[in-house]
């Protein structure tokens, strides 16, 4: 099992934020750096910047040298397809292959419409989704490929220099939803990986047997199918002792709204304590360990503690010296 650091950029994290948290994560050793594709974070967070993620990616990609690069995950209706493809695949280059593309359907509707585009239904935007796959995946290993969608269409492309990568950039598609057997047999046609955010081992377990039927309906290698989770990581010192104030901490970041209610916020804290990946470090190796029999990676999103960049480089910091050698 592998492990990767994520970020959350429209949480407020200046680029330089991220850049520093890059170099923290390839100098510990982690993986993979993620980020994901927002352009902020909320209606009330007017005051926080968003870094726009491929952009920031290409900027990451001189400054490091190991660690992959990749979103987790970028919406399929803010860029076209082709034009995706492009920029990913100069990017791979750029990088000497390592580039991942994480990418999702589009769910945030205040986003949509805060930046013009339209936000059909659930069931559209992931028919959209598996036509961009499509178009993407025949630009990195084709020539002069065509493609007549009802969404999206390319006629007889350029396409030029394709990707280091073979026989193609790394594909996950990533959904939050346990019950999306659409997007699950969206990365069993057109994906390498399937990535869900805030899912148990338990959950992963329960989905691998679905998955396993369809990739033999589609004609895929189930064996060759990869898997991975986000969670969020609150570490602590070596004890409980500010436990409870740093969950408050993520809480009143995470959510600036102070016309939420106090059991819209509760829920939200339950959720944090009991489905991700919060504790001191013992707590953190525990839970973590669980996770090796399901899944390939595990995306370690860092918390949205107080001055992002210190604590985001104590996680890193944690993670590498209580947590990587250990597992």
């Amino acid at each position: 099992m592998k492990i990767s650091i994520h970020v959350e950029p429209q949480m407020g994290y200046t680029y330089e934020d991220i850049v520093v948290l890059t170099k923290a994560a390839e100098d510990a050793g982690f993986y993979r750096f993620t980020i994901s594709d927002h352009f902020f974070g909320n209606e009330k967070s007017t005051e926080r910047q968003s870094s726009e993620a491929w952009t920031t990616i290409a900027l990451l990609t001189p400054q490091t040298r190991s660690i992959r690069l990749s979103t987790q995950v970028t919406s399929q209706s803010y860029r076209n397809p082709a034009l995706l493809a492009k920029i990913i695949a100069n990017l791979d280059i750029a990088s000497n292959g390592r580039i991942d593309l994480g990418i999702g359907a589009g769910w945030k509707k205040s986003e949509y419409e805060a930046y013009g585009y339209p936000f059909p239904s659930v069931k559209t935007r992931i028919l959209q989704l598996r036509e961009a796959l499509q178009i993407i995946n025949l630009l990195w290993t084709e020539e002069r490929p065509s493609f007549d969608g009802v969404f999206y269409k390319i006629k007889e492309t350029m396409f030029l220099p394709k990707p280091i990568q073979k026989p193609r950039i790394p594909i996950w598609v990533g959904t939050e939803t346990l019950k999306a057997p659409m997007m699950e047999e969206t990365a069993a046609k057109y994906a390498d990986g399937l990535d869900y955010v805030g899912a148990t081992p338990e959950d992963i377990n329960q989905k691998k047997e679905r998955m396993r039927v369809m990739c033999e309906n589609v004609g895929r290698d189930y064996s060759k199918m990869m898997w991975s989770v986000g969670v969020m990581a609150i570490v602590l010192g070596e004890d409980n002792d500010n436990f409870e104030e740093r969950k408050e901490q993520v809480l009143n970041q995470q959510w600036p709204d102070k016309t939420l209610t106090q059991e819209t916020k509760e829920k939200w804290l339950e959720k944090v304590i009991t489905k991700e990946i919060a504790g001191p470090p013992d707590v953190v190796i525990d839970k973590l360990s669980k996770y090796k029999d399901e899944v390939d990676v595990v995306n370690i999103c860092l918390p949205f503690i107080g001055d992002l960049r210190e604590n985001g480089l104590d996680t890193i910091k944690i993670l590498k010296e209580s947590i990587i050698n250990k597992l």
